[in-house]
Formats: C-alpha cells, structure tokens, sequence
C-alpha cells in the first residue's frame, strides 16, 4: 500500500525516460528559502487501489506519515515559485527533475510533471521539439533528453499540456 502512494507522489522521479533540465526552473527565477505557509499542511494521498497515506509539508521539507519518505529544501531540492505555480526542482546529478504544484482555490494541490500520456515517448519528444529545442546526451549507458526553456516557453509547455496532473493532493482540515 505505502509502496503505491510513494509511486504516486515521486511519479517518474526514477524513471528512465523523462525530459529533465540542466538547472532548476524556472530559469532565473529565485530559490525559496522555505516552503511558503499556503502549502505548509497535511494532504492525503488516494493511490488507485483506495489504500491511502498523508503527506506532511513543513517549512522546511515533506514527509509521509507511514514511512520514512522526505525530501528537505537545499541544494538537491530547490522550490521556486512563478506566476501562481510552485516548481520543485529534484537534483539527479546530471540532469534536474521537475515537478509543478498549482494549489487550488480550496487549498488542494494538483501535482503536474512532464509524461507523454497516451502517446509512445517517441511520439512525445517529436510533440515536445515542436515547441522547444531538446538536446539529447548519453550519460553512463543512458539518454538524457534535456530542455532550457525561458520562464515564459515554460509556462507554454505547461498550458499546452506537456505537464499532466498525475494526482490531487487533498488538503486536510
């Protein structure tokens, strides 16, 4: 059960093929020194099978309730904040993850990250250079896909549904 919430909320942060960035995003744009009071709080997590968990965001970081996942704001998780969306920026040495968190008007988070949905990767990626130029690099064995988008194409890729909502999180009164 925990194992599947876990998936759910690190969605593709260990997955082999995903379109990363060389720095965190958006380009330029400061780092939060901590997570803003707004999205400070508990959230819980449904996984497909019903089995739920909480997510506790603090200050400083998150954590789950059930186990010992978290993640702490430095220099391998950068949270930036830009035109109403939270970007949180996941360091896996060479390349930087990212996921995008819009809180909804009831205090809600929607967790967006870039996935080709019902399209092959491939079919994806020829989607994706339509919009912005992706360089592609072999590191240890693998291929890195990689963009440099300006706060502004960024913002774009989002709109144009490069990004999808992978789960709501449910905020807990």
């Amino acid at each position: 059960m925990q194992k599947v919430i876990i998936l759910l909320v690190l969605t593709a942060l260990v997955s082999c093929k995903e379109v990363s960035f060389r720095e965190p995003q958006p380009r330029g744009k400061r780092a939060l020194k901590e997570i803003p009071r707004e999205l400070r709080g508990e959230y819980l997590l449904v996984d497909e099978e019903n089995n739920t968990d909480t997510l506790i965001v603090t200050d400083k970081g998150y954590h789950m309730r059930s186990d010992s996942t978290e993640g702490f704001l430095g220099d391998s998780l950068v949270l930036k904040k830009y035109k109403g969306y939270y970007f949180f920026n996941d360091n896996e040495n060479p390349e930087w993850l990212l996921r995008v968190i819009k809180r909804e008007s009831n205090g809600d988070l929607s967790y967006l990250f870039m996935d080709p949905v019902d399209k092959t990767f491939n079919e994806y990626l020829l989607g994706l250079d339509k919009e912005i130029n992706i360089d592609s690099s072999e590191v240890h064995g693998e291929k890195l896909y990689q963009i440099d988008p300006s706060p502004r194409q960024l913002l774009s890729l989002i709109r144009k549904g490069f990004f999808r909502e992978s789960l709501t999180l449910k905020k807990l009164k």
